[in-house]
């Protein structure tokens, strides 16, 4: 199973409001495409003003990329599966000396990220740390 994260920016998509639980939705599959599966982990992050920067929640791929004939790209459709009480901020994660290599932090420019198995760990203590809800998978 891979793990991503996957960026919105709140002009174009906000996830204080869009991301609801259960809900399914449709992202672009920029980057990664390749890498995507059924059942893969993603993290939602909302890019912008370092107010609201970070991550919102999780959720999992409910389809494999496909060419969307009315995007200029592919899609990756998802599902919703928990929102944070308050967002996991940049600047928690940049102060944080095993997350502030995380791709979303050094190179921001993109919508997919590939999130490495340890860092992904790493994350996960980080959010138990904050009294926030983990991926089942990574409950250990």
């Amino acid at each position: 199973m891979n793990t991503f994260i996957f960026q919105s920016l709140p002009e174009r998509y906000d996830l204080r409001s869009k991301l609801v639980v259960g809900k399914k939705d449709t992202w672009y599959a920029t980057r990664y495409r390749n890498e995507m599966k059924i059942g893969d982990l993603v993290y939602f992050w909302m890019g912008g003003d370092d107010r609201f920067r970070g991550i919102y929640g999780w959720g999992t791929l409910i389809s494999e990329p496909y060419k969307k004939n009315d995007w200029d790209s592919y899609g990756v459709d998802v599902q919703y599966l928990h929102k944070f009480s308050h967002p996991i901020t940049s600047s928690f994660l940049k102060n944080d000396n095993d997350l502030r290599d995380l791709l979303i932090i050094r190179a921001p420019q993109a919508t997919n990220f590939l999130v490495e198995d340890q860092q992904h760990k790493k994350l996960v203590k980080a959010i138990k740390s904050l009294d926030e809800q983990v991926p089942k998978q990574m409950m250990i």
